[in-house]
C-alpha cells in the first residue's frame, strides 16, 4: 500500500513539473512574440518620422 502512494505522489510531482515546463515555456514565447511585435512596430515608426523629416 505505501509503495502505491508513492507511485502516485512521484506521478503528481513529475505531471506537475511538465505542466509548469509547459506553462513558462508558453509565457516565453509570447513574450518573445510581443517583443518582436513592438520591435517592428518602433522600427516602422521611426523609419516613417525619418522619411516624413526628410
Amino acid at each position: 500500500m505505501m509503495h502505491l502512494v508513492l507511485v502516485i505522489a512521484v506521478v503528481i510531482i513529475l505531471a506537475a513539473s511538465y505542466l509548469l515546463t509547459f506553462a513558462l515555456c508558453r509565457a516565453a514565447t509570447r513574450r518573445d512574440m510581443l517583443e518582436a511585435c513592438w520591435r517592428e512596430e518602433s522600427a516602422g515608426s521611426v523609419s516613417e518620422e525619418s522619411h516624413e523629416s526628410a
